[in-house]
This record gives structure tokens, sequence and C-alpha cells, in this order.
């Protein structure tokens, strides 16, 4: 990716990165997210809410990383891990530093398939 092209992303508001993480993970299969060695997938939590951090590329999850590990998960397997997730668990959607679009698993679930159901 370019960095015009990444920049570009980057900086785009939160509504828009959401939608772009949306068809990105449903047409590349993948999404990406940081790893603690020994603790899991890296959160934050504020206020008794646990908060995932999910990006659509390898290349954002890196710009952020500051330590942890960049992993993915397969697109499906995420969609069956938000099934199971608890309600005090959300989502900060292609966080860039600035701000984030938060969402519950529901949603970004619903919003996942149903954008991979327009792409079979």
């Amino acid at each position: 990716m370019k960095e015009k092209e990444f920049l570009g992303i980057l900086n785009a508001s939160p509504k828009k990165r959401y939608k772009n993480f949306v068809s990105t993970v449903a047409d590349w299969e993948y999404v990406w997210l940081l790893e603690s060695p020994g603790e899991g997938y890296a959160t934050i939590d504020i206020d008794d809410i646990m908060y995932l951090m999910v990006w659509p590329k390898k290349e954002f999850a890196e710009a952020f990383a500051d330590g942890a590990s960049v992993t993915s998960i397969e697109v499906h397997d995420f969609c069956e891990r938000c099934e199971q997730i608890e309600e005090n668990v959300k989502f900060m959607v292609f966080p860039n530093g600035k701000d984030t679009c938060i969402v519950d698993a529901e949603t970004l679930l619903n919003d996942i398939l149903e954008k991979l159901e327009e792409l079979e």
C-alpha cells in the first residue's frame, strides 16, 4: 500500500474507516488485532468495559503495535467468536490514535455478515 493511500484511509472519519474495515475484512477475509505475549489479545479496559482494537490490514495494526505483536484471525472465525462475546466487550474499529468507531459485537458481526453475503 502506498503511503498516500495509507494516510488517506488512516485520516478518514471514524465512520468511513468503519465502512472500510467492514468491506476490507469481508473481501480479504482477515481481521487484524494486537496480541500481548502470554496475555492474549491486547485490550483497553475503561469503566468495566473491555475494548478490543481491530484493523482491516496488517499495516494499520503495525502502526499502533507499540511493543505488542500483530496477529490476524480469519473473518469467519472472528464472526464465530463475536457470537460468543459478552456484553461488556466492545470493539474499537480501526483506531488511528485520534479517534475510533466503537461498536458492540452484535453490530459488528451483522455488518460483516451482510458484506460477506454481498460478496458471495
